[in-house]
């Protein structure tokens, strides 16, 4: 069981976040991940603890890394990727950069492994957008 500041934090954030991204989920392609974080943000709203379970944390994490990549359109450029924000890229950011300090603040481990997670999803996919486009090229 968390304790109720921590919970009522997660329910804020649901509150906020979800209203925000809604438009960016619906214009996302892939309903398995725009359905499963939706589901999870409003488990935040209606049900903070099962919200933050750890593999229900670590899908959202993921979640919103994938829906920040999908908001930006790339191209090879001499020295790696160029990425170009399509609209959205700095809301979802600034969701995932919320959702680790409201997590912190009770539980900073927990918090540094979801940032670390989220940045090894965002270098892999990375990886995968640029091996994919050199082999298109």
């Amino acid at each position: 069981m968390h304790n109720p500041e921590k919970l009522s934090a997660v329910q804020a954030f649901g509150q906020r976040n979800l209203p925000a991204l809604q438009s960016l989920l619906t214009h996302a392609d892939d309903a398995v991940w725009t359905e499963r974080l939706r589901t999870w943000l409003t488990a935040c709203i209606l049900s903070p603890d099962s919200a933050l379970r750890a593999a229900a944390l670590e899908h959202a994490v993921v979640d919103l890394v994938t829906l920040e990549l999908s908001r930006q359109s790339y191209a090879l450029a001499d020295d790696g990727l160029r990425l170009t924000d399509q609209g959205g890229t700095l809301l979802v950011r600034r969701t995932l950069a919320e959702l680790l300090f409201v997590l912190s603040t009770s539980d900073a481990r927990s918090a540094r492994q979801l940032a670390t997670l989220a940045c090894a999803s965002r270098n892999e996919r990375l990886e995968q957008i640029r091996s994919k486009i050199i082999e298109t090229v």
